[in-house]
């Protein structure tokens, strides 16, 4: 096989590992987000569960209720934002989905490496091995769902930390 073809070959690799290192970032930044958004709506909530804030109600003065009353208020308000968001359903899924992008990243990572040790290596075995990685690829990212969080400042951040992360890569 002639050099043209194992750039390519290359290259091509290169550009899938970044797709699932970004989307592996991507999905970790949503998942920071989306549970730290479970973790105050359970603890808002727990501290003003209905036996807390019949208690609360009992104990504050008149300005003390006003408080205690919309601090109740706002933890339902959490409550039922955190249920129609559905947060314990896209914790799982970006969960999922940062764990896929990280082993794929990862079998991508080996498939270079292993090029880069062998300059003569079997072209149309490595190529195989690469549109099989890429077909995983395309099968994961057919499964990521639109999200009300992934905004293009978000995405924007997560590639410059990648291009930051991988910087010696890039200029290869």
């Amino acid at each position: 096989m002639n050099t043209t073809s194992r750039d390519q070959l290359w290259v091509s690799s290169f550009d899938t590992y970044y797709q699932c290192y970004f989307e592996e970032l991507v999905a970790d930044a949503l998942l920071y987000r989306w549970c730290l958004l479970d973790d105050i709506t359970k603890w808002v909530v727990a501290i003003t569960a209905s036996g807390s804030a019949i208690a609360g109600w009992s104990l504050w003065k008149t300005e003390g209720k006003i408080a205690w009353l919309v601090i109740a208020g706002v933890s339902a308000l959490f409550a039922i934002t955190h249920s129609a968001l559905g947060v314990p359903n896209r914790v799982r899924n970006w969960e999922d989905s940062k764990k896929s992008f990280a082993t794929l990243r990862l079998d991508l990572e080996t498939l270079r490496q292993e090029m880069a040790m062998n300059a003569n290596f079997d072209f149309d075995e490595y190529n195989s091995r690469y549109l099989e990685l890429r077909r995983r690829y395309t099968e994961q990212m057919s499964r990521v769902s639109p999200d009300t969080i992934r905004t293009r400042k978000l995405e924007s951040s997560m590639q410059d930390l990648l291009n930051i992360t991988i910087a010696d890569q890039i200029q290869e």
